[in-house]
């Protein structure tokens, strides 16, 4: 007998806020997490030694808290959404100080590690709380120098069956891609090329994290000429990406205009290798087990770089040439770290403008 096979249910989805698991960041400095009654600190154990229950309601409170980052943005920074692409199709938001577009220094902030927009490490904003674990604190302190402030949003990639962004770690169900933002690469792309690029900020400044500084360092790759005539520097974090495969011109630019961050045991501010990351290179001065704090603990050195970015203004007329054949096919040839492989081009190299975004 023929049976009709029967039609999947519609999924459910049941996304709880901060305050639906009864949680809160207090008002402190370090905006620790805190249950809304009797104001004790989450700790990975809440329920004792429920281990099943435990894990879950660590995930749960690692989407909400991460969630709840964009809200403050909004309500506590006063840092207005912009959709990208647009809102009248599937899109997530990127945020901008009041006036950012028309500064005359912009600061741009490119996380990694596939989170949600605003978060260097969700471990880190649960654990910690809002200052070590979110872009908050560096947000509040560029905007006392008078700068504008952009937090871009590389990995809330995908709309969910019932419209909200998600990213690809954090949702598997039905979904569709946002135009543009298919990528971190195509994301920071995107920004970068409508929306930054032909705006009135005089100097733009780049603080990319981990996965981040790949697509960062993409923008160069690809639209060489026009990104250093508006790039005053670039202060990376930990970050995974590498000078393979770039002409001199990038090279030379990262090399000029660029100083690197990294997790390290070393006395803090000391210069340590840098693999092809080709710029200084300088230990963060994390002597802890979690790599994760790294940006907390150089924000300080982070934003006086920035600084000196502004003020000496940009580095240009580096001529640009691209890698020798011989050079592309040893390239090729070598086995890559997962950063290096992400960093080939998968269609044949343009100087000046990135395939895809005009």
């Amino acid at each position: 007998m023929f049976m009709r096979p029967k039609k999947p249910e519609p999924e459910v989805l049941a996304r709880k806020t901060l305050g639906d698991l009864g949680f809160e960041f207090d008002k402190s400095k370090e905006g620790v997490l805190r249950h809304k009654e009797s104001g004790k600190k989450y700790e990975y154990d809440f329920f004792g030694k429920e281990k099943k229950h435990n894990s879950e309601f660590y995930q749960q409170i690692s989407n909400a808290s991460s969630r709840e980052v964009a809200n403050i943005l909004v309500d506590d920074l006063n840092m207005e959404p912009i959709a990208v692409p647009d809102k009248k199709q599937p899109h997530c938001n990127i945020y901008a100080s009041p006036g950012a577009l028309k500064s005359k220094n912009l600061v741009v902030m490119v996380g990694g590690n596939v989170n949600f927009c605003g978060v260097w490490a969700w471990n880190v904003l649960v654990k910690h709380g809002l200052r070590k674990g979110t872009m908050v604190e560096y947000i509040r302190e560029c905007t006392k120098r008078g700068y504008g402030v952009m937090v871009l949003n590389p990995y809330e990639n995908i709309s969910a069956s019932d419209g909200v962004t998600e990213t690809f770690n954090s949702y598997s169900g039905h979904s569709v891609d946002i135009n543009g933002s298919e990528t971190a690469d195509e994301h920071v792309g995107y920004v970068w090329s409508r929306i930054i690029r032909g705006s009135g900020v005089e100097k733009v400044a780049f603080v990319a994290y981990n996965t981040g500084g790949i697509a960062v360092a993409n923008v160069l790759k690809y639209d060489y000429t026009r990104f250093t005539r508006k790039v005053a520097g670039v202060a990376f974090i930990d970050s995974t990406h590498s000078d393979f495969q770039l002409g001199s011109g990038p090279v030379a630019w990262i090399q000029a205009a660029a100083n690197h961050w990294v997790t390290s045991h070393e006395s803090r501010g000391l210069r340590v290798e840098s693999g092809r990351t080709g710029c200084l290179t300088m230990s963060a001065g994390n002597h802890t087990d979690c790599r994760e704090l790294t940006p907390s603990l150089c924000m300080d050195l982070v934003l006086e770089f920035i600084d000196k970015c502004f003020v000496c203004g940009m580095v240009v007329d580096i001529p640009e040439t691209m890698p020798n054949e011989q050079t592309v096919l040893e390239a090729v040839n070598v086995i890559a770290t997962p950063s290096e492989a992400q960093m080939r081009p998968t269609t044949p190299v343009q100087q000046d403008g990135y395939y895809g975004w005009e």
